[in-house]
């Protein structure tokens, strides 16, 4: 132990963490020296690694597409519904619906989703994520079963909340699941699966709405849940949940499946070990404790700012009635395949910053995207402005297509993608839990309000000073990511959540330890600032 050690840990400390600190030095020198010996780095370095995170990640988030389905369902289902055979062939329902009918179509799933987060969180830390999974998988189906046997505008509604209650829990349950499971140095780019997924969904809705009846566009969506709640029954319980729980074997054989041969799981579970009893020894936050922290207080600013910037800068109502603005813009290609050609090209910005997040950043990413969608939006309410003046706009029936793509494009970029993994790093272990139930149930409330009242606004000042209005919010949020938003790449958490609580950067004793790529730093930085700290 070298000299001193003992004075860097701090009182009120549990009895045995000199004992454990010794265990840390001497597993890391002893890691030292058979990589100096053999010349190499860890095999965790290897890209090849991660092969099965990536794919625990992808089943993870099979539900996630189900939920941009659920979205694009309703950008392709409102002008079947409005027309009910009139246009489209066979009748949907038994009767046409309102725009305010359609409205709450579109509002419904998310109103109700609200209740996920916290009822997710509950089970997951219950009975585990796989109970957890399964749950959001039977009810997802049950809700697409329902929607798909609708005849009424009743029971096309109630599957819709049915289906959002199911949306609400997807991003709890699957990012926080993977949050157990990832390494550090893809925890950027493994945080972004959530939108990767859910904008698959979105084009696959879109692909589907465009070749397919209405009734085959809803059996898809009793299918993908089905195939995501078996595939995730082949996917091991969290290793932390296990180790909670008391199962110190079954934790071993999931990080072993979680992790590449030659990886030091018996580190790494000393580590999770010791922080699952400092945070037993806790009891973790309250939500007054919550809120009469300074670091996770500022977090939680920060989370509402960035959930108010993914919900105003016009995504959310171009995702939902995209099919009828095309409609709307006199386009000379058919909407619903415009539609299509939208949906790809986000799909392929997102897959870009999953892999730019853990390279460039997220303030760089957050800022440019937010500044090129206030152009877009700029652009695109010039275009409807003209078009309600009476201007021949014939020969500029790209411009929204384009405009509205882009746009798509660098949400995708920026906030879209990077609203889950900025929210995982901006609290500590302790507060998550809090964090996130609130954070999530007010992001899924503003979500529908903007849904619901965006026809109301159409009223009140147009379609064009809605797509201003969007512009706008991309500007003012783009200000307090420049002065006040910290950046997390590459960071441990302990030391974004101290500077949120104005202290001085600490230098992590076991640098050796802390590699990035072993996946152990926001153990021992946990550790250190999390649960050792007077």
């Amino acid at each position: 132990m070298p000299e001193g050690h003992e004075e860097e840990t701090p009182a009120g400390a549990p009895t045995d963490s000199i004992t454990f600190f010794g265990e840390l030095e001497e597993l890391s020198q002893e890691r030292s020296g058979q990589e100096a010996e053999a010349g190499t780095t860890t095999p965790d370095k290897n890209e090849t690694s991660v092969a099965t995170q990536l794919l625990a990640a992808f089943v993870a988030h099979l539900i996630s597409l189900n939920c941009g389905y659920a979205v694009g369902w309703a950008a392709v289902a409102i002008p079947v519904l409005k027309s009910n055979g009139t246009e489209y062939s066979p009748p949907a329902l038994d009767r046409p619906l309102t725009t305010q009918e359609c409205s709450w179509v579109v509002s419904a799933s998310l109103i109700s989703s609200a209740v996920g987060p916290m009822l997710s969180s509950q089970v997951s830390r219950c009975w585990g994520f796989k109970p957890a999974g399964y749950l959001v998988g039977i009810t997802a189906t049950l809700g697409g079963v329902a929607i798909l046997l609708a005849r009424g505008f009743g029971a096309l509604l109630a599957g819709r909340v049915v289906v959002g209650m199911a949306m609400g829990a997807v991003p709890v349950v699957a990012n926080a699941y993977m949050a157990d499971a990832a390494q550090q140095h893809v925890r950027g780019a493994l945080g972004t699966f959530f939108a990767l997924l859910f904008n698959a969904g979105i084009l696959l809705a879109y692909i589907v709405g465009a070749v397919a009846t209405y009734l085959e566009v809803c059996a898809v969506a009793v299918g993908l849940p089905v195939l995501y709640t078996v595939c995730f029954f082949f996917l091991p319980e969290s290793p932390q949940y296990l180790l909670s729980s008391g199962k110190a074997e079954e934790a071993e054989k999931s990080l072993r499946w979680f992790r590449p041969v030659g990886h030091d799981v018996e580190g790494e579970l000393k580590l999770m070990r010791y922080e699952v009893e400092s945070k037993s020894t806790e009891g973790g936050m309250s939500v007054a404790e919550f809120f009469r922290d300074r670091a996770s207080r500022l977090g939680f600013i920060a989370f509402l700012v960035l959930i108010l910037n993914q919900n105003l800068d016009g995504t959310g109502v171009i995702l939902n009635y995209v099919v009828e603005m095309f409609s709307a813009a006199d386009a000379t290609v058919s909407a619903q395949w415009a539609a299509v050609v939208v949906a790809g090209v986000q799909l392929l910005a997102t897959l870009l910053s999953s892999v730019l997040v853990d390279r460039v950043g997220r303030r760089p990413l957050l800022m440019a995207s937010n500044a090129g969608m206030a152009t877009c939006l700029t652009a695109v309410g010039l275009y409807f402005f003209a078009l309600g003046s009476g201007y021949d706009v014939s020969t500029l029936w790209w411009l929204p297509i384009t405009t509205l793509s882009l746009s798509l494009v660098l949400n995708a970029c920026g906030i879209g993608s990077l609203l889950f993994v900025i929210a995982t790093e901006l609290f500590s272990s302790d507060a998550q839990a809090v964090a996130f139930s609130i954070g999530f149930t007010a992001a899924v409330v503003v979500n529908a309000t903007v849904l619901k009242f965006y026809v109301v606004l159409l009223d009140w000042i147009h379609i064009y000073g809605c797509y201003w209005l969007f512009a706008v919010s991309c500007l003012v949020s783009n200000v307090y990511i420049f002065f006040f938003l910290p950046e997390t790449k590459n960071r441990p958490i302990t030391d974004i959540v101290a500077e949120l609580n104005g202290e001085k950067k600490e230098t992590l004793p076991y640098s050796s330890l802390s590699d990035s790529a072993d996946g152990r730093t926001e153990s021992v930085n946990t550790l250190k600032g999390g649960h050792c700290a007077a």
